[in-house]
This record gives C-alpha cells, structure tokens and sequence, in this order.
C-alpha cells in the first residue's frame, strides 16, 4: 500500500492540468523504460505501456488497466499556487490525504499510481498487462475520441477512475457541450457612475454529473439572481462578469463589475447582504456560502450597452442548470441534467459554456435544442459540440461476476452495483473497439473537482487487493 502511495506523491510533483500532460507521461515512459516495459504514444499523447506476463502466464489472456494522465487544476482564490510549475502540497489528516488549497489530483492520479505498483509488484502472478493512459480526459474525453484501433490488443478493461470503493460502476450516461455565444456592445462608463464589484464565493462546487442531485450551489445562477435583483432596486450597467472553472464543475465562485449612482451603495449592499441570508436558508449544506459587494477604487473606460444589460441579465436567469429528469428504470439516477459551467468574455463576446448529460439521446438532444432556442430569443448564436457516448450496462460480464465473486471472498461483504450520471472512457473505449469487457472501480475520493478533494487511504488498499485479486483470476494454473 505504502508503494501505492508514494507512487502517488510522485505524480503529485508533475504539472498534468488538462491539454499539458507532456511531462507526466514523460515521466511514465521513463518509470517504464527503467523496469523494461516498452511503451508508446498515438497522435492524440495518449499512453500505452506494456508489461509482461508473470513467467508462465504468457497465453493468459490481455488485461487493460485504463486511467488517464490530466488533473482538474482547481484553487482557492487567495491561493499562490502555480499548476503549470509548484508541485502539490500533500498533507494526510486523519485516514484521508488532501491537499493544501488546490485539487488533490487523486482523480486521477490514484488510478495511475495503482497501475504502477501493480506492474512492478514482483509476487503477483499476472496475465499481460497493458496500462493504457488517456489524456484530457477533463476537459471532454477527447483523448479516449482519439483512439485509433489497434493501439491496444486487450478485450479486457479495468478502468481506475471510479469514486467509491466497494461501488462497481458498469454504465455510464453520454454528453455534450454547448456555448452560447453573444455578441458584446459597448457605451462610455457613466460619469456619475461609480464602480462596484459583486461576487459570490465560497461554494463547494464539485463534479458536475455526480455531484448534480446533491442541490449544490452554483455561483453563476447566484450571480445572475443576485444581478437581476440589484437591477430590479436600481439600474445598473454591467462592465465585466466571470465564473466557473471547467465545464465538468459545479461553478463554485462568480463575479461581475457594474456601475451605479453611488448614492445608491447601502441600499445596493443592504439587498445584497439579505440575499446572501436568503441563499443560506435555501442552500443549507453551503455553510461557506458568502456574497459580498464593494465599491471598486479604480474605474473601467466603458461598460455594456444599456439594452444589452437588459438582455443578458435575462438571458442569465433563463439559463438551464441542474437535473431535468429522473430515470425510470433505476431508482435514484439522475437521467438528463445540465451545468451552467463557465461565463467568460472573450474580445467582444461573452461565451456561456453549458454540459449536458444523459443516458439518453432524446435528453441530451433536448436540452441541446432549449440552449439553442434560448440562445436564439436573446440574440445570440450557439456552439454545439459531438459529444461522447454513453456505456449501456452489461449484466451478464464475466468480468463483473469474477469481480463480485472476489470481492465477496475478500471482504465478506457485497459490492454495489452502479450506472452512473457521468461521462466515463469506458462508453468511448467500448464504441471504438467492439466486444470489450469492462468494469470501473477505484478507490473512495470525496469533493472531486474541488479544492475540497480528498482520497480515503484504507480504501485505495483495499482496491489495490481487489485488483491484484482480479489479475490473478486469470492467469492458468
């Protein structure tokens, strides 16, 4: 277990954000090369590392050991930490490690440290394996959309990159993205105008597929509440607005910039400071909730045109966001939702980032069509991306028997059996390369996609005991 884990703070010392995975896989092949396992890359960087059969195991049948190679790079506001250089700051508190005011990178970096130390553990009897390594897969799975056939010859996949121990996930839904985009107009700042800055922070985000049914905050929609409110008491004129991080998290902060009579400052702060008492009645697991609103010292030389202000502010209280339809099949999955993920102006555009997801096509290519139409009526265009596939559950796997036949002989306990409202590789891999048989597990990771982010340390050994079990399950006597 203690390899696990230094093989983990290794990882944690290597820039790997998503779209910059140059140096961890470098470092991979090295960490290969230097145990003789050949390896290499396809167009998209993605990884392939080959190990070798345990002496007599060599006819057994190919195993994938699937994980991917980019981090969520989440921080704090107030935090100095650099991703593209400073190395995590690990601490371990209690059964659980974290780390110090960014993501812990435990997804997924959890899963590869895993895939090393089993490959180099020289008492496990294992079949050949093949550590198949993605890249970006946070940011859209666009390294698994990559996969050219024949980079790898297993049939068998274990995926790495679950959540909850003791959970085996065996179908995932699909999803894609849509930006509207609007077209920005512009009119001198207000001479009696002052500036001031609104923003909501301290949310506790998270995934947003797993953690969409839990009616976390999303700053963006407190935003745009906050703004229609304060427009509602006084004209406002915005200037600037911002939030969210990536389209698979739960915005956790927002902000805007708008000009008002600065005789209107207290009523602004007054309504200001009851709508935060009103969002923590409504959100009371959001106990860091905080808005705050402050007169800004320095000025901006224009702000959004009057009618355009009007519009947008609309147009951001219409905005979808959170679950739209509960499946009828499972009791309890989130069939069809959407995050309202990202606000960010670019040159003379605001662009509105929306991830829709379902296991269902009609639910994704519903809300695709109420983004679109929206868009429309505000006066804005759209972007709709492919999307990915979902992973239709295959309840009668070998894999999935094996699996829950050693959990059972190893913990005395019975695994749970689940379809999750996320985006897995899994559901790319298994359209690409027809017939796979796969299953995701992986180790306890609370807050993913946070600053919140920790891994449960008794549950990644109890992972690598299973997986090393499952290995072993195929090899010939």
């Amino acid at each position: 277990m203690q390899s696990v884990v230094d093989h983990f703070r290794e990882l944690s010392r290597i820039p790997r954000c998503s779209g910059h995975e140059e140096k961890v896989r470098e470092f991979l092949q090295d960490w290969g090369g230097k145990h003789g396992f050949a390896s290499r890359t396809d167009a998209a960087g993605n990884l392939l590392v080959c190990v070798p059969a345990s002496p007599g195991q060599e006819r057994a049948p190919v195993i994938v050991l699937q994980g991917h190679l980019d981090m969520v790079c989440e921080k704090n506001r107030d935090s100095g930490h650099d991703f593209t250089s400073d190395p995590l700051k690990l601490r371990v508190e209690g059964e659980w490690l974290r780390a110090a005011e960014t993501t812990l990178g435990a997804d997924n970096g959890a899963g590869l440290a895993l895939a090393m130390t089993l490959a180099e553990d020289q008492t496990l009897v294992h079949p050949p394996l093949e550590l198949l390594c993605t890249v970006d897969e946070e940011s859209g799975l666009t390294g698994a959309s990559s996969l050219e056939p024949g980079f790898f010859t297993g049939r068998v996949l274990i995926n790495l990159d679950s959540e909850d121990e003791g959970v085996f996930t065996i179908g995932c839904a699909g999803g894609r993205e849509s930006t509207m985009v609007l077209p920005l107009e512009y009119a001198s700042f207000p001479e009696s105008g002052l500036l001031f800055e609104l923003k909501v922070s301290g949310l506790q985000g998270g995934h947003s597929g797993v953690n969409i049914n839990e009616r976390r905050a999303n700053a963006n929609v407190l935003l745009a509440r906050l703004l229609a409110a304060l427009h509602g008491l006084t004209p406002i004129r915005l200037a600037a607005i911002s939030g969210g991080s990536a389209h698979n998290a739960i915005a956790r902060e927002a902000s805007a910039r708008f000009a008002a009579n600065p005789a209107d400052g207290p009523r602004l702060s007054g309504l200001a400071s009851r709508l935060q008492e009103r969002f923590s009645q409504e959100y009371p697991n959001e106990p860091k909730l905080a808005v705050s609103l402050q007169a800004v010292p320095e000025t901006m030389d224009r702000v959004f045109a009057g009618e355009l202000t009007d519009r947008l502010l609309d147009l951001l209280q219409a905005a979808p966001d959170g679950v739209t339809a509960m499946s009828r099949e499972v009791p309890g999955l989130v069939e069809t939702s959407v995050n309202f993920a990202t606000i960010r102006e670019k040159g003379k555009e605001l662009h509105l980032l929306f991830s829709q997801r379902s296991d269902k096509a009609y639910g994704i290519d519903g809300l695709s069509g109420r983004i679109a139409a929206l868009a429309r009526l505000a006066g804005a265009g759209v972007l709709t991306g492919n999307g990915y596939p979902g992973w239709q559950p295959d309840l009668d796997s070998d894999l999935l028997a094996r699996s829950k036949r050693i959990y059972r002989q190893l913990f005395a306990a019975e695994p749970a059996i689940e379809i999750i409202h996320a985006g897995l590789e899994c559901g790319i891999i298994g359209a690409k390369y027809q017939g796979m048989d796969m299953i995701s597990i992986g180790p306890t990771i609370k807050n993913p996609h946070s600053p919140d982010e920790k891994l449960h340390l008794p549950s990644l050994e109890k992972i690598y005991r299973l997986t090393a079990a499952l290995l072993g399950s195929y090899c010939r006597d």
